[in-house]
């Protein structure tokens, strides 16, 4: 059977890789995509790793979002089993760079290979992990497959799946059962998850709650000072308001721009901090700015400022939680494009910050109740969107229970990581 299966998603898996190559042969010759992670996904260029007599421990996660999310958890491994090789994987250029920022303490930082079955097999024999962990949503049939063969334990982490994914599965039960027959545990982000993941094929004792490891992150907290020092940096005097709009992506800075248009008729002091979601946007967005004859600089060329402009673009990475400490709200964007579904609603909770985000959550559908729950932010429409952002402009001082209230949810729903942990701990004694 799991012959005939490997076989079949093999020639799917190089059918769709044969449709896919011209879009991205594009994107790498004109859009500058993928020209750090395509040679070493085809296995070039690969980390030799190196032999050591315990297994390794591998993680992955695909982007930014998911990388943050296992910081704690991957910190918390490392202490415990620091003669074991950690390993973090990711698919995306900028979560590469996020590993690389955020998990100092790692051994290695790859990207996840091409799923083909001769790829996988030869990494993950060199790897040698004995436990492999994925953060969320990602599923690769083959690399599961080869690393169960190889004699890893197989582990999901604030685990997720969409309605529309669910509904995937459930069209392929043979595939979803074998898929899913591969993992050893489950920990998911909560209860709907867990009905998702049983309609789709994976069996119910393996499953285990154990929350968002999101809420478990070491936000970086700047002093009073040191916000003070940031704001003068960026040309932003002490009674100024501050609007952090993060992770913005295609065609939502148009919607903002032209928000901000009429909310800087009445309100011209208004600072606007805005940061896209990948650099390879940094450019277009800048040109965005400069068509709609808006003042603004990129924070590469800050020592330019003048102080009058009215947007800041954030031009590098790792700066977003740094920016919404200065600010006195946010909107996360993601929310406003339905290609995307929304991101982390709740980073700028962890600094007492109201937040505003749109009705496209489709991924974030739990975060979404917990700002419902503990009132620390609005779902607000493009209609809508105006008529909120000027209320808080005009009254700032009607936000302030927000941000408490967006304090006290980060508080209360800490401890996921040890709640993932304890599952884990069958699988980790073994690696000694």
């Amino acid at each position: 059977m799991n012959f005939f299966l490997t076989l079949l998603y093999d020639i799917i898996l190089y059918l769709l890789a044969l449709l896919a190559l011209p879009k991205m042969l594009f994107s790498f010759l004109f859009q500058k995509k993928y020209r750090q992670n395509f040679l070493p996904r085809l296995g070039i260029r690969y980390p030799e790793f190196r032999s050591r007599a315990l297994p390794s421990i591998w993680i992955h996660a695909v982007s930014v979002g998911e990388t943050k999310a296992i910081v704690k958890l991957a910190r918390d491994l490392k202490r415990r089993y620091p003669d074991n090789s950690l390993i973090i994987s990711t698919t995306t250029e900028t979560g590469h760079e996020e590993a690389k920022r955020s998990l100092p303490f790692a051994d290695y930082y790859v990207y996840l290979p091409f799923d083909f079955c001769w790829l996988t097999q030869r990494i993950v024999k060199k790897a040698n992990p004995g436990l492999v962990i994925f953060s969320e949503t990602d599923f690769w049939y083959n690399f599961l497959y080869y690393s169960k063969k190889n004699g890893a334990a197989i582990a999901l982490v604030n685990g997720k799946l969409s309605e529309r994914s669910m509904r995937r599965f459930s069209l392929v039960p043979s595939f979803s059962k074998a898929l899913f027959g591969l993992f050893d545990v489950f920990c998911l982000q909560n209860t709907l998850y867990r009905g998702r993941f049983i309609e789709a094929g994976a069996l119910e004792e393996k499953i285990i709650v154990t929350g968002n490891l999101k809420l478990d992150d070491d936000y970086p907290q700047l002093s009073n000072d040191e916000v003070m020092q940031w704001r003068q940096k960026l040309g932003i005097q002490s009674n100024q308001l501050v609007l952090t709009i993060g992770s913005t992506h295609s065609p939502e800075e148009k919607l903002f721009i032209q928000v901000l248009k009429e909310i800087w008729k009445t309100k011209p002091d208004l600072r606007v901090v805005m940061v896209p979601r990948h650099p390879e946007r940094f450019v277009e967005v800048g040109r965005l700015l400069e068509k709609e004859r808006l003042r603004w600089i990129n924070f590469s060329d800050i020592n330019r400022r003048t102080g009058k402009e009215q947007v800041i673009l954030i031009d590098a990475m790792g700066l977003l939680r740094m920016c919404y400490q200065l600010s006195d709200f946010a909107i996360v964007a993601g929310s406003y494009t339905d290609r995307v579904g929304g991101h982390n609603i709740l980073e700028p909770c962890w600094y007492g910050k109201p937040v505003l985000f749109g009705p496209h959550m489709s991924t974030q559908v739990e975060l979404v109740d917990l700002m419902m729950q503990y009132r620390a932010g609005r779902q607000v429409g493009e209609d809508d969107l105006l008529a909120i952002l000027r209320e808080w402009v005009e009254h700032p001082e009607g936000t302030k229970e927000m941000g408490m209230n967006g304090l006290r949810l980060i508080k209360d729903l800490r401890g996921s990581t040890m709640r993932t942990i304890n599952p884990l701990e069958p699988y980790l004694v073994k690696l000694h």
